[in-house]
């Protein structure tokens, strides 16, 4: 089986390592994707696209494309953070550096708005959980904001839960998913709440639940089996 055919890519696609030559591109895609965004401030790149995407060819993580002829599609980005990094979410956990350091982010993805509903994301998604597995690293985070729909499902989909809500740098709020990366997290959901209700989700955190389900405008909370 082909590596397309197992991440469930539509035909003609191809899922390939960004290259250093795909910035150009990957602005365009960028800026489609934020054209598309009632709110730009829901989705942000650290340090800007510029950067990020050059740092992202091996600097500081890897990088993915769906390309489809010559347009790209899809981007996805692994980071992989020193675990005193301003843009390391196991700061906002209050992680120690030990296991800071050790952390995969699932830091960056991007789906073309005229190419969704296809599995692009989803397929982005298991491209870097099984990258996150041939490194050997025990756990992944993620990012989205609470009013990021398309993120929260595709994230939760592939096993991530909630587990933090409050202000990053820049006053940006968002949520912190987490997984170890060879399983997903499993839980019961004991209660919905509204995607926009921060006050509810943040006490079912603070009691140790987790976000274990995504609905429509709603998030299951409840104990995790960790």
């Amino acid at each position: 089986m082909t590596p397309e055919a197992a991440l469930e890519l539509p035909p003609g696609c191809q899922l390939r390592v960004a290259q250093a030559g795909d910035v150009p591109a990957l602005h365009g895609l960028h800026e489609a994707v934020l054209a598309a965004l009632p709110d730009p401030s829901l989705f942000r790149l650290f340090g800007g696209a510029e950067s990020f995407f050059q740092t992202h060819c091996g600097q500081r993580g890897e990088s993915w494309v769906v390309a489809q002829g010559g347009q790209l599609l899809g981007y996805a980005a692994l980071t992989l953070p020193l675990a005193e990094d301003a843009d390391n979410y196991a700061l906002n956990l209050g992680w120690p550096a030990e296991r800071a350091r050790s952390v995969g982010l699932l830091s960056a993805a991007m789906v073309r708005p005229s190419q969704r509903q296809q599995g692009l994301h989803r397929a982005l998604i298991r491209q870097r959980l099984l990258r996150a597995q041939a490194l050997g690293l025990p756990e992944l985070l993620a990012r989205a904001a609470p009013g990021n729909a398309l993120s929260r499902q595709g994230l939760m989909s592939q096993g991530l839960a909630i587990v933090w809500l409050g202000e990053q740098a820049g006053g940006l709020q968002r949520h912190v998913y987490w997984r170890r990366s060879p399983a997903p997290v499993a839980g019961r959901v004991a209660i919905w709440l509204a995607a926009d209700d921060a006050v509810g989700q943040q006490a079912a955190l603070a009691q140790g639940w987790l976000g274990l389900r995504s609905g429509a405008g709603r998030i299951g909370y409840g104990p995790a089996d960790i």
